[in-house]
């Protein structure tokens, strides 16, 4: 439905990008009232193109599952020097993952953007105010006020939000207004991006196979997106002019050794800034921030987009918790501290590979094709069982006996996977700890999800909403006082909050 002036909200998110379409989307799935603002009226046509299993498992609970037709698989990715001799190559096809996914995918982002906007529209507790930008905000220590415009008539309007999400982007409105300082890994780079849709059949284009040519005055990637789409990136020095190199005759001159310009459709030519750039706060108050107004990196990783929709996955069950009273304000505390750390792990490797693609050089002897390992790094201290060290990891995602997919099973709530005599041996106390804590309870029946834990090598986990690990216990008597630390860490009552990581 449309918005109105003095409406009130339970959260407010600013930008409709991945990261605040995807917040939105677990918010109604929370049962809290959005509203969602965007400048854009309609879906942006070019950004994200990769998502991982991960990634995929969170699109599952956001009932987009049905969209991994669409997707294309990647394949191997080749790193050449000058002369074109192999430096390094490397299957990004890991196949099925424990994730219940495949391990990579290349997908449409205008595609998500539309299914996730019009989840928004139909959502009775949610007002979407697309082609509209925020003006003035006002944080107090009871509600944010927000001044918005229409951009295309400048009507004026204005909402008030229990809490309010910058999912900006990377020059975030809401980042700058709060005054949020930033911590620059110098890993910055200008790159020209070419999309093309090529109207030819040809047999280059049966494989997924991308590469990228280093050591040369402007590194060259090749890409193949989501099918039948391709995508050519050119680094551009420092002293190169932007100008120059978006004009359309350079895009026809990079493309020219593999299609000729009548041979494609050109959908994007355009100089973007890859910056590898860290907020030092995430939350002032009632007002946070998610996805890129949090945190960019450069793109040889594959991870800026998944990292937001972990941001996404982590907050919006704390917000929940927060705004039904279930849990303190400083709940909230935990989002900064537990993500900062796990995206710094992909930021700061992200920016190393771009700022030695430029120098590569090809070893002596021809390399092999190694098989893409996963970077799953652990959570930062927040809630998570500290006495374990499975606390903090991300879970695996078996099927049940009925062949179900186990998030399909829980939803996106807390559960208890455990044995039948982990369970069996549970105080009644315990199985009131878990009531209360609207915690989904799965028996490990004979199969996948008994190995899962098996492997693990205890009789019972407790996993997040986010699906990362509250953490686990290795024997039956272990359980009653795992539920009750689980207990303690959501309690309604003033509790530590951990240090936010700088």
């Amino acid at each position: 439905m449309s918005g109105r002036t003095g409406e009130h909200v339970d959260v407010v998110v600013i930008g409709c990008g991945t990261t605040g379409l995807a917040l939105a989307r677990l918010l109604e799935h929370e049962g809290l009232s959005v509203a969602v603002v965007d400048r854009g009226r309609m879906p942006m046509a070019r950004r994200a193109t990769h998502l991982d299993d991960e990634t995929m498992r969170a699109f599952q609970t956001l009932g987009l599952h049905e969209l991994e037709k669409t997707f294309s698989l990647t394949g191997t990715y080749r790193h050449y020097d000058a002369q074109w001799r192999m430096v390094m190559a490397m299957d990004m096809n890991r196949g099925l993952t424990e994730q219940g996914w495949q391990s990579d995918y290349m997908f449409h982002q205008p595609d998500f953007e539309s299914v996730l906007r019009g989840h928004a529209h139909n959502y009775a507790r949610a007002s979407t105010w697309f082609g509209w930008e925020v003006t003035e905000l006002d944080a107090t220590d009871d509600e944010v006020v927000l001044s918005m415009r229409e951009i295309a008539t400048d009507l004026p309007s204005q909402v008030t939000a229990s809490y309010v999400v910058g999912a900006d982007g990377a020059n975030s409105w809401v980042r700058r207004a709060m005054g949020f300082t930033q911590t620059d890994h110098h890993a910055t780079h200008r790159s020209l991006i070419i999309d093309i849709m090529p109207l030819v059949e040809d047999e280059r284009l049966a494989g997924r196979d991308s590469w990228i040519q280093a050591a040369i005055r402007n590194p060259l990637t090749m890409i193949p997106i989501a099918a039948p789409r391709m995508r050519y990136e050119l680094m551009l020095r420092p002293d190169d002019d932007s100008v120059e190199f978006e004009r359309t005759e350079k895009a026809y001159e990079v493309v020219a050794p593999w299609f000729a310009p009548h041979e494609y459709r050109l959908l994007r030519c355009d100089v973007y800034e890859w910056r590898s750039l860290t907020a030092d706060q995430w939350r002032a108050g009632r007002v946070l921030i998610a996805g890129d107004a949090a945190h960019t990196m450069p793109p040889h990783l594959g991870q800026g987009m998944c990292s937001g929709i972990r941001d996404a996955t982590n907050l919006a069950w704390k917000l929940g918790r927060v705004v039904r009273g279930d849990s303190p304000a400083s709940l909230l505390d935990t989002y900064q501290s537990e993500r900062r750390p796990h995206v710094l792990a992909y930021t700061t490797l992200a920016a190393e590979l771009a700022n030695h693609i430029e120098t590569l050089e090809a070893p002596e002897e021809e390399p092999v094709v190694f098989q893409a390992q996963a970077l799953r790094p652990p959570l930062g201290p927040g809630v998570r069982d500290e006495q374990g060290e499975l606390a903090g990891t991300l879970s695996a995602q078996p099927r049940t006996p009925s062949d179900e997919l186990l998030d399909d099973v829980v939803g996106y709530r807390f559960a208890l996977v455990a044995t039948p005599e982990a369970l069996a041996g549970a105080d009644p106390t315990t199985t009131e700890w878990l009531e209360a804590l609207d915690v989904r309870t799965v028996q490990a029946a004979p199969g996948e999800v008994a190995k899962w834990l098996s492997g693990l090598r205890v009789v019972a986990a407790l996993v997040r909403p986010d699906r990362y690990l509250f953490g686990a216990a290795s024997e039956p008597g272990e359980l009653d006082a795992l539920v009750a630390r689980l207990g303690a860490a959501l309690a309604p009552a003033p509790v530590a909050a951990a240090e936010p990581v700088r």
